[in-house]
């Protein structure tokens, strides 16, 4: 339960928002928070999503969670819900309306066996191209008229010609390359493809599994020398810079965008990713409740306060992401962001992200990971592919 120290309540709570936009934008919402009850201390832990995971699961085996911690929802978060570590928060859900305000496939994620268990902060599309204008222009290639994964590498040529790197792969922490394994799946396939293989039926898809794969290969080729040193920031960073032509990033970019030099519009841009218009991969960030903080009506009154429209539109206008709710005023929101909000709440398909542990369980995130971490060395897609095919079918 959420404790108190000299009659002020005390809620503990450990979150990975630890830079940029993300971080402003959590300091901004505790800070509100705080300021509305003076009677109620909070108590912020801030640690990188991977340490984070690790952090929580050793105090959750002591017996000694944080109050609420952030975490990727949907099959990630299941064996913890599972366990018993999660507290129900469904009578919340219901009473404030946040099981009809919430997109589908942010309820279908915080929602286990009829339970919620977590209370999606934003929302973020995985499958995106950002891309340089003047780059583009200048190499005669319409990013949006690219209708696959194979005729973005085929105009990499003609982009070298104008930037250093026609497009660019991270690969320090295999996440990165995981993500944009799982876009160029999309791109090459279809919604149901993609469905039917996280299912656990991905046997029919091999073929896409494996082209994926080349394609992979072959952006990997096209950018800079030694991928396996670059983390998302170097990424971002080299795009922002000029230096690079293309990138496939979540659309957390669009916050760090918005903070650079260059115009939206003007000098940078953002369309789906080739193969995935009306289909996004996305992934959400969410506050899980402590199993002991059941009954707390302090937590509770903290996590209706975090997923009320108000704070969620504050939360996403600053970090640049896309509130993952429908009723929210997206006026003061990034253009790109208000685009993927009318995306998000039409007839756009969402499908929850293998790379970001939506779709698929923690163990076979890792499988995965290992998977696009052995090819970044060796290259050998059919390999890649019988692992994949093997790790879905667990």
């Amino acid at each position: 339960m959420s404790s108190t120290l000299g009659g002020q309540r005390e809620i503990e709570i450990h979150h990975h928002f630890v830079w940029g936009s993300e971080q402003e934008a959590i300091s901004v919402v505790l800070d509100e928070y705080t300021d509305r009850h003076a009677d109620v201390r909070i108590s912020e832990e801030q640690t990188v999503i991977n340490a984070l995971r690790l952090m929580i699961k050793s105090r959750i085996l002591r017996e000694d969670p944080p109050d609420v911690w952030d975490e990727w929802p949907g099959a990630n978060l299941r064996p913890t819900v599972e366990a018993g570590a999660t507290a129900d928060i469904t009578d919340l859900w219901e009473r404030t309306g946040m099981d009809d305000a919430y997109f589908d496939g942010m309820v279908d994620v915080a929602r286990f066996n009829g339970e919620y268990h977590a209370v999606p902060l934003d929302m973020h599309r995985i499958s995106n191209l950002y891309y340089n204008v003047a780059v583009f222009e200048a190499a005669g290639v319409d990013p949006a008229r690219l209708s696959d994964p194979d005729e973005l590498v085929e105009v990499l040529p003609a982009l070298a010609d104008h930037a250093e790197n026609p497009v660019a792969v991270f690969g320090r922490n295999p996440f990165g390359l995981l993500q944009l394994w799982e876009t160029l799946f999309l791109g090459h396939g279809d919604p149901s493809g993609y469905e039917e293989a996280v299912g656990g039926r991905p046997s029919p898809h091999r073929s896409t599994l494996e082209a994926a794969f080349d394609t992979l290969g072959a952006c990997l080729e096209a950018g800079p020398e030694n991928p396996e040193f670059m983390d998302s920031s170097d990424l971002e960073g080299e795009f922002s810079d000029g230096e690079t032509a293309c990138i496939n990033n979540g659309s957390w970019t669009t916050g760090h965008m918005a903070g650079s030099d260059m115009a939206f519009g003007r000098d940078w841009d953002c369309v789906p990713f080739p193969g995935t218009d009306g289909a996004h991969v996305v992934n959400t960030n969410a506050l899980v409740p402590a199993a002991h903080t059941a009954g707390d009506e302090t937590v509770a009154e903290f996590l209706e306060y975090v997923g009320s429209a108000e704070t969620i539109e504050r939360f996403n206008t600053i970090s640049g992401s896309v509130p993952p709710r429908s009723d929210v005023s997206v006026s003061d929101l990034h253009p790109l962001s208000r685009q993927l909000h009318e995306s998000f709440g039409g007839r756009a398909t969402q499908l929850p992200s293998m790379c970001h542990g939506l779709a698929v369980r923690p163990e076979q995130v890792v499988e995965l990971k290992d998977a696009v971490a052995t090819f970044l060395q060796d290259r050998d897609a059919d390999a890649a592919a019988d692992t994949v095919v093997a790790t879905l079918s667990a």
